[in-house]
């Protein structure tokens, strides 16, 4: 089990998440573009037992039915993503120290995904929310 570290652009929220079997993915839709800024992100789903806070404490927001995003409260960087069913943490991979740590295996919600962001691979793709997130 790979133990993986990171943290918010001025490093005041640290944590640590273990990615064994963890699910990663591109999320295209509208409120993963919305609140990161960019044009897609990519996401690790890690069980919430394989995920903690190290240093510091995030602010939360609810962004959405069943969804509250958390994010530093000095610079702003959103760090993970929570539910209210408590299945999964989802951390996103831009926030990792070791960015060649793990790598997306499919693209959610690409129905959503701006017609100029071409992203030339080969992953499965779903039009809305993938099977497995289900």
């Amino acid at each position: 089990m790979a133990l993986l570290t990171g943290g918010c652009l001025c490093g005041r929220v640290r944590y640590e998440a273990e990615s064994d079997g963890a699910i990663v993915d591109y999320c295209h839709c509208d409120s993963c573009r919305r609140s990161t800024g960019g044009a897609t992100v990519a996401w690790m789903q890690v069980s919430p037992d394989r995920f903690r806070v190290t240093t510091g404490k995030a602010a939360a927001y609810r962004s959405s039915p069943g969804a509250t995003r958390h994010f530093c409260p000095v610079c702003g960087s959103q760090l993970y993503m929570t539910d209210d069913a408590g299945r999964s943490v989802g951390v996103t991979l831009g926030t990792l120290d070791d960015k060649e740590a793990v790598a997306p295996v499919a693209h959610g919600w690409d129905g959503d995904r701006p017609s100029w962001l071409c992203l030339a691979d080969e992953l499965p793709r779903f039009a809305g929310n993938p099977d497995y997130d289900s």
